[in-house]
């Protein structure tokens, strides 16, 4: 199916926060509670996805196409197409546009995914319902209109590369690397909700890290894993992606003796020693392995010369 043109004419940026209230319903209307809300005055479909939905027996998630399955609303009883789920099937029949938020927690502001379209609809059976009955769920099949998710934080060594010309072959290649470093950025939204030494949650001052690094995972399936990742502020990825901080399991945090006093006075980040930074899953503690025993206190001691290694990334 054609992907439609990327919008540029929203009302909200990607990564950032807004309040559903105030910021969202206020200017477009629509059901204030749900995960499926419906303006009629407005040409969109707003959609919530969160924790908030395993209450009622269900998760969304993305397939290793870059596909969001998002489950319909219905907390008792089959699923219909009706109401907010009719809505998604003909959203485009209805000239309406499909809107995704990430609910971040009672309270507390929701973050905008960006815009989509619907692809397909199947039915799961053995759902259960908010009463623990089993039922068939409706599952919408998403694709996001913009193939690239890139709303993070950029640094000197993010920046673009001069254009050269590139075989067929090696163009594909990145096209890849690209499509599947989207696919992990997704995934780590539905794992991590914002940076565990800043608390900041807007996409744009974050970067999406990989606890254990890309070119050392063992298969592409690490590559793309949400749990093999941590959403950190730019000062915060630095010290993790060169080895002068670690968190243990239990979510302490483990500082090098070789880092600077006067970087940790100066950095502007609680650096403080066996500080708790939050829980990790099980899959998480498996990356973080890695990341205590191969990264820390040892690759920012075999890192080149920084002087050329900055003059380079910023192409002088």
């Amino acid at each position: 199916m054609e992907r439609l043109p990327p919008a540029t004419d929203l009302p909200f940026e990607v990564g950032a926060l807004y309040s559903r209230r105030d910021q969202i319903h206020g200017p477009l209307g629509g059901q204030r509670q749900g995960g499926i809300s419906t303006p009629a005055t407005s040409p969109f479909v707003i959609l919530f996805t969160g924790e908030a939905g395993k209450q009622h027996g269900y998760h969304d998630f993305w397939d290793d196409n870059g596909v969001l399955h998002y489950y319909g609303e219905g907390q008792r009883g089959d699923m219909k197409f009706s109401g907010g789920n009719l809505a998604i099937r003909e959203h485009l029949n209805n000239l309406k546009r499909l809107l995704l938020f990430q609910m971040m927690g009672h309270g507390r502001p929701c973050r905008f995914l960006g815009e989509f379209r619907f692809v397909h609809a199947y039915e799961q059976s053995g759902i259960p319902d908010t009463s623990g009955e089993l039922r068939k769920a409706l599952v919408f099949m998403l694709q996001p209109i913009e193939s690239s998710f890139e709303p993070f934080d950029k640094s000197i060594g993010d920046a673009r590369s001069p254009e050269i010309e590139l075989s067929s072959t090696i163009s594909s290649q990145v096209l890849e690397v690209r499509t599947k470093q989207s696919l992990f950025k997704r995934r780590l939204l539905t794992v991590e909700k914002e940076c565990r030494l800043t608390r900041i949650a807007d996409l744009r001052f974050l970067r999406a890290s990989h606890i254990k690094p890309w070119s050392k995972c063992a298969s592409g399936d690490e590559r793309i894993d949400g749990s093999n990742g941590l959403l950190l502020s730019p000062a915060a990825d630095h010290l993790f992606d060169r080895g002068w901080i670690t968190f243990e399991d239990d979510g302490a945090l483990v500082r090098s003796d070789a880092l600077p006093g006067d970087v940790i006075s100066r950095i502007g980040i609680d650096l403080t020693q066996g500080r708790k930074c939050g829980t990790f899953s099980q899959v998480q503690k498996k990356y973080l392995q890695y990341h205590r025993n191969k990264i820390f206190e040892k690759t920012f001691k075999t890192m080149p010369d920084t002087l050329l290694e900055l003059l380079t990334k910023s192409g002088a």
